[in-house]
């Protein structure tokens, strides 16, 4: 937004696994459903289709929560959702 990151997702290397993970700025909350914020996340779905092994994801809230399960990721337990390629 205005030349600024605003948001970021990504998969980072951890062991023998991979961590989806996403972090975004207050002023982009309003955005989080609009149709442009959900096709880059759902875009971001490419590097975990393409990480060789497994990649692990927290939920942090109810919201994250139903986006993973959305998006494809299965629930593991507590917390943890998993792609399991």
């Amino acid at each position: 937004m205005d030349g600024k990151v605003e948001g970021l997702v990504g998969v980072s290397r951890e062991r023998d696994y991979g961590i989806y993970f996403s972090d975004h700025s207050e002023k982009l909350r309003p955005y989080l459903n609009s149709i442009t914020v959900m096709r880059a996340i759902r875009a971001s779905l490419d590097l975990v289709d393409q990480y060789r092994g497994p990649v692990m994801s927290i939920a942090t809230d109810a919201e994250a929560c139903r986006l993973l399960h959305r998006l494809g990721f299965t629930h593991l337990h507590g917390a943890w959702y998993g792609w399991l390629n």
